[in-house]
């Protein structure tokens, strides 16, 4: 019996290993890939393309118009500052 098994497993192994080695030969004898005329790559790697975007309108509108609306309120703030409150502090003597 066990000699019934080794001999149908060596039979399979020499079976697929004839089989697989015969996938690469022409009927020539020349040694050929089974997908030559149609090569499919065993990876399909896909190319990102990278497209620059335009900024959009929030970023090229609003952020410059809040940026000068600050500049402006802080200015502003400062000469109120100076107009309310250094004002008070000093007093201009008449003669």
């Amino acid at each position: 019996m066990k000699r019934f098994l080794f001999i149908i497993a060596f039979l399979g192994i020499v079976t697929l290993s004839v089989s697989a080695y015969s996938a690469t030969l022409n009927f020539n004898g020349l040694e050929r890939n089974f997908y030559e005329e149609n090569p499919v790559p065993a990876i399909v790697i896909e190319e990102e393309i990278e497209v620059e975007e335009d900024a959009a309108w929030t970023y090229r509108f609003l952020i410059p118009t809040s940026v000068a609306i600050a500049v402006l309120v802080i200015i502003g703030n400062v000469i109120q500052y100076f107009r309310q409150v250094t004002r008070k502090r000093y007093k201009v003597i008449e003669k």
